[in-house]
């Protein structure tokens, strides 16, 4: 059962993986972000949800089947997951319900924003990552991979967005914050705290 759960869940995000290799291949098709076009994203969000939903099933049905020692993992995990699901919360809410879809607002570069410009990716990523501990399943620890790779994919996909929809502003923030978080994150947060 939890191979099918797996298979499921790695047949979910190879449809996002591709809507993603296509929007990056094509000059003239974007599936990312969805903005105002209902279709992509009820496409996008039900096979966001499908992953998942199988990556929970999968992680539950091969639960510490992996070879990491128990519980050391399911702590190191717990761990690791309240702190994506904060990081990835406060990137939302900073972000908002609308932009975090792709419709235009203001560009956001405030609160976590200052120190990464993919705030919710990066909670979401260690969120997997945070999931394959916990339960100690290599069938997770593969579906983690495959949801850093959307992730990472739909952060490409997004920045041309950005950069059309913002133009220099956006080209500003792109050199002063990182990706993802770098030294220039580590830097920032402690000269604030000085």
């Amino acid at each position: 059962m939890e191979c099918l759960s797996f298979a499921v869940g790695a047949l979910s995000t190879s449809v996002l993986v591709s809507a993603m290799a296509v929007t990056i291949a094509s000059d003239s098709y974007r599936f990312w972000p969805p903005g105002d076009d209902a279709l992509k994203f009820q496409l996008y969000r039900g096979c966001s949800l499908t992953f998942v939903l199988s990556f929970v099933v999968t992680g539950y049905l091969d639960w510490n089947a992996g070879p990491l020692p128990w519980p050391t993992s399911a702590v190191v995990g717990g761990g690791l997951f309240v702190i994506g699901m904060a990081i990835a919360r406060e990137g939302g809410v900073d972000l908002g319900v609308a932009e975090t879809r792709g419709q235009v607002g203001e560009l956001q570069t405030d609160g976590v924003y200052r120190y990464s410009r993919n705030p919710q990716t990066v909670g979401y990523a260690i969120v997997f990552v945070s999931g394959a501990l916990l339960s100690n399943s290599i069938l997770v620890a593969i579906l983690a991979v495959f949801g850093v790779a959307w992730l990472f994919l739909a952060v490409l996909v997004e920045e041309s967005w950005l950069r059309e929809q913002y133009g220099e502003a956006y080209e500003d923030y792109f050199r002063e914050v990182p990706r993802f978080v770098g030294l220039r994150s580590i830097t920032r947060a402690r000269n604030e705290d000085e």
